[in-house]
């Protein structure tokens, strides 16, 4: 009796799955025209509210970068990124594994 229970129960749990996966509405189903719409404008007047906060700011404290000092800054950082890499290339490596002598000698 009790393995005829266990048998039919992941029938009875797909059949009530997908029972209610056909009465639960899609997002297709339950958002309107007008929900998008108001999404959108609300997503538009963020937009215009930052660009205000940002301006006034600039109009106070002037421009966070010029061109020129963007251009500068991503110079310096490249070369700093270059120093960077080699001196973590050189880190790992070892002077004996450029002499062959050196780790030849080992096996003895």
């Amino acid at each position: 009796m009790l393995k005829k229970r266990l048998v039919c129960f992941p029938a009875l749990c797909f059949n009530i799955l997908t029972m209610m996966n056909d009465m639960m509405p899609t997002i297709e189903e339950t958002v309107s025209l007008n929900d998008i719409a108001h999404w959108e404008h609300e997503q538009w007047l963020r937009v215009c509210e930052r660009n205000e906060r940002w301006e006034a700011l600039e109009a106070i404290h002037g421009p966070l970068l010029t061109k020129a000092d963007l251009d500068a800054y991503h110079t310096d950082m490249a070369e700093i990124m270059a120093e960077r890499d080699a001196a973590f290339e050189n880190a790992f490596k070892c002077d004996e594994d450029d002499d062959e002598d050196a780790w030849a000698d080992d096996d003895e």
